[in-house]
């Protein structure tokens, strides 16, 4: 074959060649991890940006708007150390506060992080959150969306479950506008799941105080169980990191 016939077959193999490497190209925004390795470090760039590396754990790191990757977890696992926020259980994550989206109404998603975990983003504007003791509680109601996405989405705890992670100390009873999963934690008791019918997951090791009764915890008050007034009680451990 002379080298005027094999001209364009080098240039459609060239063509081809360039599209795979396009199409291997991923989305992001705002910081995220380098690999979802905890030892590759972090991304620190902010706006729109691409990568030859896929998303490690994306239906539970980040959540996606226009094929765009955005990450949502706990930074601590990957050597961030800027300002964290603490928070306990779900809660309501708003993309377009995160990162630079043209919407007109907000991208509500939801972090399915059980337990105290660190965020490096406050809570979000127009969304109901108390704060005790400088921990943040999702204080609104779970819509079905978060229902539904909840079996997929929870796995980031089975994620998180296999790396060393600091946890902030939650060492209290949840304010009672809470009304998301109490998870007590390393304790030989059982284990109250609220929202989802979830099973339970492992012990881990960071331990709260919570009333055993389930009334208190939606609202705040007591009520008649039986014979009288049903008696709470308080499991007073601390929590470690």
């Amino acid at each position: 074959m002379s080298h005027r016939n094999l001209a364009p077959l080098a240039t459609a193999l060239l063509l081809m060649a360039a599209s795979a490497a396009e199409a291997k190209q991923w989305r992001y925004a705002g910081m995220h991890p380098r690999t979802g390795q905890p030892r590759d470090g972090l991304c620190h760039l902010e706006s729109m940006h691409v990568h030859s590396a896929a998303p490690l754990y994306a239906d539970t790191l980040y959540r996606t708007r226009d094929n765009v990757h955005v990450f949502i977890g706990d930074p601590t696992p990957f050597g961030y150390e800027g300002p964290r926020h603490s928070y306990y259980g779900h809660h309501p994550v708003v993309l377009n506060v995160l990162v630079e989206i043209n919407v007109d109404v907000d991208v509500v998603e939801y972090c399915y992080h059980d337990g105290p975990h660190y965020h490096a983003y406050e809570p979000p504007p127009r969304q109901e959150f108390v704060d005790k003791e400088d921990v943040h509680f999702y204080a609104g109601d779970y819509p079905e969306a978060y229902q539904r996405e909840n079996p997929k989405r929870v796995r980031v705890n089975t994620v998180y479950r296999g790396w060393n992670v600091p946890r902030p100390v939650v060492a209290f009873a949840p304010p009672p506008q809470y009304h998301g999963p109490i998870i007590q934690v390393g304790l030989n008791v059982d284990v109250d799941v609220k929202v989802g019918g979830r099973p339970p997951p492992p012990s881990r090791e960071v331990i709260i105080i919570r009333e055993d009764d389930d009334d208190d915890h939606h609202h705040g008050h007591d009520h008649d169980h039986g014979h009288g007034k049903h008696k709470k009680h308080k499991h007073k451990h601390k929590g470690r990191d």
